[in-house]
């Protein structure tokens, strides 16, 4: 109870902040709380609206799944080939986790141009470093003596690895999907201002270029909800019900 009336007055404060430097600013380019929260209500309140939402959701769920796809099979091949691990650290890690997603987004546009591919894949390259690096550390931390204990009763690796490893993954697995959703969303949004004709970030650039600065606000709203509903939500909810119980003794 306590914590719920800290938050809400926390949440209360930072709006009373706003609410101030918007009247002393008293220019359309920082609307008031009211406005913003009018601008989210009218994009919510059209088919427009929810149709733009749902393609760039669609967007981040296909560009995770491929992104989540390559990233553990990757991890996980790090433990069987001393090659892909070598190209892990050294390349994986270093280079393709320290570009700038606004790089990935001009390149791809240059090959793709203006169509689902181009987020799709910046979402895709955006956040499989997240679960190659995750499940890389997590093989690391594998409890050796069930592995080989299991080793002993089969010689097939796939069943060792689906009954036995990758159970002892999922903690690592959830850790990478948990970072990797929000850096998603987050490539999301300029992938569709520069190589895409349609979804939130798309909007939010015609909102900008129309000088509806209202619904730019309004639409940032929207974008911080789904986040917060999310992590404070779904994530939570599952690291609480099913994760926690495989994560190791004392960690």
């Amino acid at each position: 109870m306590k914590r719920c009336l800290y938050g809400a007055l926390v949440v209360s404060v930072c709006i009373a902040l706003w609410w101030i430097a918007a009247a002393i600013a008293n220019s359309v380019l920082l609307p008031t709380p009211d406005k913003a929260l009018q601008g989210m209500l009218s994009i919510l309140g059209s088919t427009s609206g929810l149709k733009h939402i749902w393609i760039t959701t669609c967007r981040v769920l296909v560009g995770m799944a491929i992104g989540a796809t390559f990233g553990i099979i990757l991890g996980v091949a790090t433990r069987y080939s001393r090659f892909i691990e070598a190209v892990v650290r050294l390349v994986i890690y270093p280079v393709i986790h320290s570009v700038p997603t606004l790089c990935w987004v001009m390149i791809f546009a240059l090959w793709f141009g203006y169509s689902n591919i181009t987020p799709v894949l910046t979402i895709a390259v955006s956040v499989a470093p997240f679960f190659v690096i995750n499940i890389w550390e997590g093989m690391k931390e594998l409890d050796l003596s069930l592995v080989e204990m299991s080793e002993m009763y089969t010689r097939k690796r796939m069943l060792v690895l689906g009954k036995v490893i990758m159970p002892m993954l999922y903690p690592y697995v959830f850790a990478a999907t948990r970072s990797a959703f929000m850096t998603a969303w987050k490539a999301a949004i300029p992938a569709e201002i520069f190589g895409a004709g349609s979804g939130m970030g798309y909007e939010i650039s015609n909102a900008f270029g129309g000088y509806r600065f209202a619904q730019v606000f309004g639409w940032t709203l929207i974008f911080a909800f789904i986040l917060i509903s999310f992590d404070n939500g779904l994530f939570r909810y599952f690291d609480r019900k099913y994760i926690r119980k495989w994560k190791p003794v004392g960690k």
